[in-house]
């Protein structure tokens, strides 16, 4: 099987063919008034930042780790080499609108699989230790189109006069372009998770704590990052060119 549409060529660049769950559309309507100032994400960024994705081609995957305070996934492997997956220009001080890591459902349930017992009971799902090792057969940057929107509160009166749901109003829509990591494992016989592509991606959101809806939704580009063990102290440290804060 090929590698998925909008995956990088090798050459560092990104095909220009998209993978999208939505229309695609290059025109974005001029989005409402919000109720406090947002910040979108950037135009999609053509050269991602951090290593090449193919670095993690041959390697086994033997534990999965999910931050529970940030937006990272730490990926650990065979020959002692760990690397996470992570968002684009987040700041781990100034955090600004929410963000997340997400998944297709078969790499979720991989990382349900391998959590620890106490964390299952807790409903936690940050992962652990795999049962068997998982080969890496392809990995790359893919590019996604998705539909992001941000609704506005709407005040008494307009629920009233237009039949608005309480506190929705007017909404704006847009498709937004974003870069995703795709990779794959070798093919088990009796495990067909393992045979298809997989692809982490991220999302920006706000819910309106009283209402419990969602008000802004978007989503950003992410990209791959070594982690260095230190030779005297063996533990982890990130690279210090671009934030220096172990998630």
């Amino acid at each position: 099987m090929g590698r998925p549409a909008g995956s990088d060529n090798g050459s560092g660049c990104i095909s220009d063919h998209s993978s999208s769950s939505s229309a695609s559309s290059s025109t974005r309507p001029t989005p409402t008034t919000p109720t406090k100032r947002r910040s979108n994400p950037p135009p999609l960024r053509l050269n991602s930042i951090g290593v090449d994705p193919s670095t993690l081609v041959g390697k086994t995957l033997t534990r999965i780790r999910r931050s529970r305070s940030h937006p990272a996934l730490t990926l650990d492997f065979a020959d002692k080499t760990s690397f996470q997956i992570l968002v684009d220009g987040y700041d781990p001080i100034h955090k600004g609108v929410p963000k997340e890591l997400e998944m297709d459902d078969g790499f979720a349930g991989v990382l349900k699989a391998c959590a620890n017992p106490g964390d299952k009971e807790k409903g936690n799902w940050s992962g652990g230790k795999l049962e068997k090792g998982m080969l890496v057969t392809d990995c790359a940057l893919i590019r996604l189109t998705d539909k992001a929107f941000e609704r506005q509160k709407a005040k008494a009166a307009e629920t009233t006069k237009h039949g608005l749901a309480p506190s929705i109003g007017k909404e704006a829509k847009w498709d937004q372009n974003h870069l995703g990591i795709a990779f794959k494992f070798a093919s088990v016989e009796t495990e067909d998770t393992r045979s298809r592509w997989h692809c982490v991606w991220a999302t920006l959101a706000e819910y309106d704590e009283d209402a419990g809806t969602c008000l802004f939704r978007s989503y950003d580009d992410v990209y791959l990052n070594k982690l260095e063990r230190s030779p005297r102290k063996g533990r982890f440290k990130r690279n210090k060119s671009r934030n220096p804060d172990r998630f």
